[in-house]
């Protein structure tokens, strides 16, 4: 209560080391989400490869890959690697690459996606239906219809990000 305030100390402010981590942090953002959208259990560990002009920095950051974003086997170059079945995360300062093989398994992936494709095809029917029938059209409160118009929307965009994962997979 009375010692005195806190004063700034500029040797103490890190400002380079602080954009330089938020590369590394913006990378790692950048592959959990990627995981998250191929349904990557976080558990999985997974080869990446990183090309970036800031070598040094991404290889100093390997714990937080892997620590972070999953990765098994962690490589970082100034060049890409070869291979065609890689899927590619593009930051402001780095490209990652993580082969598919290791991320997916196609057929349980691709039957999974066409369960989901089914399920959403069924609530759309039903949505239809039901704002093609008159005797509802002229029997529920308006409130009610455009309730069930958004939902019947959301369900159509569900369905377009579904056959665009099926199409990537294929």
């Amino acid at each position: 209560m009375i010692s005195a305030w806190p004063e700034y100390d500029e040797k103490l402010s890190f400002k380079a080391e602080q954009e330089d981590f938020a590369k590394v942090v913006d990378a790692i953002r950048a592959v959990r989400v990627q995981r998250n959208e191929l349904n990557v259990p976080p558990s999985k560990k997974v080869t990446m490869h990183i090309e970036t002009a800031e070598t040094e920095l991404f290889s100093g950051a390997k714990a937080f890959f892997e620590r972070l974003a999953g990765a098994g086997e962690l490589t970082v170059s100034k060049d890409a690697p070869t291979g065609d079945d890689m899927v590619t995360i593009v930051t402001a300062n780095a490209r990652i690459f993580m082969p598919t093989g290791e991320l997916v398994d196609k057929e349980k992936e691709l039957a999974r996606l066409e369960k989901e494709r089914k399920a959403a095809q069924k609530d759309i029917d039903f949505l239809s239906g039901k704002l093609n029938n008159q005797g509802f059209l002229s029997k529920a409160p308006a409130q009610q219809i455009e309730n069930e118009r958004a939902k019947l929307a959301r369900a159509q965009e569900k369905m377009e990000k579904i056959l665009l994962s099926i199409e990537k997979m294929k």
